[in-house]
C-alpha cells in the first residue's frame, strides 16, 4: 500500500452537535448583553427628546413670559380655580404652540388655529398632513406605538398631582377613569409662568413619559360634558402601575414607559431625571404640584 495517503476525517455527529450547542450558550449569554445595550441607546435618546422639548419650553417662555397653555380653550383661564372646561372649544395644544421653538416654523404655519383640535375624528383636521407627519421629538425609541397606527405622543405636560378620590386641596376630580388637575404647570388656557413656580422650578415636574397615549400628538382635549385631554398627564397612580396596553384608559392617572424600571421626566428647571417607578408615592404626588409649599425630602429619583 502506498504510505502517502492522507485520511481526511470530518465532524462526527456529536461533534457537531457540541458545536451548535457551544454557539446556543454563546448566544443566550450576549443576547441580552446587547438588548441591555439597545434600551441604553434608546433611553439615552429618549433623554435628549425631552432635553429639547425642556429647551423649546424655556425658550417659548423667554419670548411670551409664560408656559405654553395645556390647550387653548375658547373657555377663558380661571387661574386654576375649575379643571371643567365644559361648553369650550378646545384648539391647539402645547406641543403645537412649541414648534416654532423646535425648529417646526414651517409644520406649525399649516396649522389653522381657529379651528377645533379636538380628539373626534370628525373634527381633528386643522391640517391633516401637519398632523400625519411623525414627530421624533415627541417619541420615544422604546415606545412600541399605537397598535392602531396613530401617530401617538411618549411625553405629556404635566397638570398636577394628587390622590384619588379627590386629591385633597391639589384640584383634582377623577371621571370616566381620568384625572383632572389644576395645579401643575398645563393647563385649558393656563398661561403659568416660572414666577407661579413657588416650590421651585427644580422640585416641579413639567413634561413626563407616557405608554398610555391613544390619540396623535397634535390634539387637544376631547368635548363632552366636561373635557379631558389627551396631551397631559398627573402624578396620581404609581409610575407604571398599568399594562402598556392600557392606552387611553390609564391615560392622566400617571406616568409611564417602555423603560424598565421607571420613566423619564424633564423638571420646570430644563433638568432631565429617571424616576424609578418604587419611588415614594407622595413625593411623587407633590413633584407634580406648583406651589403646595411641602417638602420633598430634598427630591431623589
Amino acid at each position: 500500500m502506498p504510505g502517502n495517503l492522507h485520511r481526511h476525517r470530518g465532524f462526527t455527529l456529536i461533534e457537531l452537535l457540541v458545536v451548535i450547542a457551544i454557539i446556543a450558550i454563546l448566544i443566550a449569554l450576549l443576547l441580552p448583553a446587547v438588548q441591555q445595550a439597545r434600551e441604553a441607546a434608546r433611553r439615552s435618546s429618549c433623554t435628549n427628546n425631552l432635553k429639547q422639548i425642556g429647551l423649546a419650553l424655556h425658550n417659548y417662555h423667554d419670548v411670551y413670559k409664560s408656559l405654553p397653555p395645556g390647550y387653548v380653550s375658547t373657555r377663558a383661564w380661571d387661574n386654576g380655580t375649575s379643571w371643567c372646561r365644559s361648553g369650550g372649544v378646545q384648539r391647539a395644544p402645547w406641543t403645537v404652540s412649541i414648534l416654532p421653538q423646535l425648529d417646526n416654523k414651517p409644520q406649525f404655519d399649516v396649522f389653522n388655529f381657529n379651528v377645533p383640535f379636538q380628539e373626534t375624528s370628525n373634527q381633528m383636521v386643522p391640517a391633516i398632513e401637519a398632523l400625519l407627519q411623525r414627530m421624533n421629538v415627541y417619541t420615544c425609541p422604546s415606545d412600541l406605538g399605537d397598535p392602531n397606527g396613530r401617530l401617538v405622543p411618549s411625553y405629556l405636560g404635566v397638570q398636577g398631582g394628587g390622590i384619588a378620590p379627590n386629591c385633597g386641596n391639589s384640584g383634582c376630580s377623577p371621571a370616566n377613569d381620568r384625572a383632572f388637575f389644576v395645579s401643575g404647570l398645563f393647563m385649558a388656557s393656563s398661561r403659568i409662568s416660572f414666577a407661579d413656580i413657588v416650590d421651585g422650578s427644580s422640585n416641579v415636574f413639567m413634561v413626563a413619559e407616557t405608554r398610555y397615549s391613544s390619540a396623535a400628538w397634535a390634539s387637544s382635549a376631547k368635548q363632552d360634558s366636561c373635557a379631558f385631554t389627551t396631551i397631559l398627564v398627573g402624578a396620581m397612580e404609581r409610575i407604571n402601575l398599568h399594562p402598556a396596553q392600557s392606552r387611553g384608559i390609564h391615560l392622566t392617572r400617571g406616568f409611564s414607559s417602555y423603560h424598565p424600571g421607571g420613566c423619564n421626566v424633564v423638571l420646570a428647571d430644563g433638568s432631565v431625571h429617571f424616576l424609578s417607578e418604587v419611588m415614594n408615592l407622595a413625593v411623587y404626588q407633590q413633584l407634580g404640584r406648583r406651589n403646595d409649599r411641602l417638602p420633598n425630602g430634598g427630591f431623589n429619583p
